[in-house]
């Protein structure tokens, strides 16, 4: 029993550690994050932890790279900070690429780029919302109601521990005058098991419609606007 509740624990905290962003700064500290917006010159971001609590803003000239979720990584050149004091046409220092000014919405790794900065999900959702254009917010909801039942894979770690326990409980948990596996345990050890199965096929089905309804919002969007 202490066995299969550790093995619980370690798969929580494996699904738990693999869902958060990482900010690698320059001077070596690592901070957990979720990021919610990239610009030309910030990051914003919440704490991984305290995902409820206040946005924060780091500069990017202080990132070396930030690891998403997914296991990619986006890695920051060093830029030189914009002075409080100094009027932004007279910082030619302070970008030398081409700024976009563009309203066509590009993908960009995990993230967006709308009018020459990166933005998240959830800004673009913001944006596709302002539109106003009925096709565009149907899409835009859809693929807000995909991206929360997503996380429904996640059901699958307590769900397949559920399976071994009851399995155990089942086949184990006999007495010497009956030797046979108790049936209402196994019964519940392969819906637990059915369930762990169906838990990450739904998730993958609700996450290629939230791909899917993102991509033919902004398809739309770019075409009319």
């Amino acid at each position: 029993m202490k066995k299969i509740c550790l093995l619980c624990l370690f798969a929580l905290f494996c699904a738990f550690t693999y869902a958060q962003d990482t900010i690698v700064k320059i001077n070596g500290d690592q901070i957990s994050a979720k990021i919610l917006e990239i610009s030309t010159t910030e990051v914003k971001y919440k704490k991984f932890n305290f995902q409820d609590g206040p946005i924060y803003i780091e500069n990017k000239s202080n990132i070396q790279l930030i690891r998403y979720s997914n296991g990619t990584k986006e890695e920051f050149q060093s830029q030189q900070t914009k002075s409080t004091d100094i009027p932004v046409e007279n910082s030619s220092d302070y970008y030398s690429g081409p700024v976009n000014t563009s309203n066509k919405i590009e993908r960009y790794g995990n993230h967006f780029r709308y009018q020459g900065e990166n933005i998240s999900e959830n800004a673009l959702h913001d944006v596709l919302f302002k539109s106003k254009d009925k096709q565009i917010m149907s899409l835009t909801g859809n693929a807000k109601d995909a991206k929360k039942l997503q996380y429904i894979g996640f059901g699958a770690i307590p769900l397949g521990v559920g399976a071994i326990y009851f399995f155990a409980r089942g086949v184990f948990g006999t007495t010497y005058y009956n030797q046979r596996p108790n049936s209402g345990y196994m019964t519940l050890s392969a819906l637990c098991f059915a369930g762990a199965i169906t838990c990450p096929i739904a998730s993958g089905y609700f996450k290629h419609k939230r791909n899917t309804s993102n991509r033919e919002a902004i398809k739309l969007y770019n075409t009319k606007f």
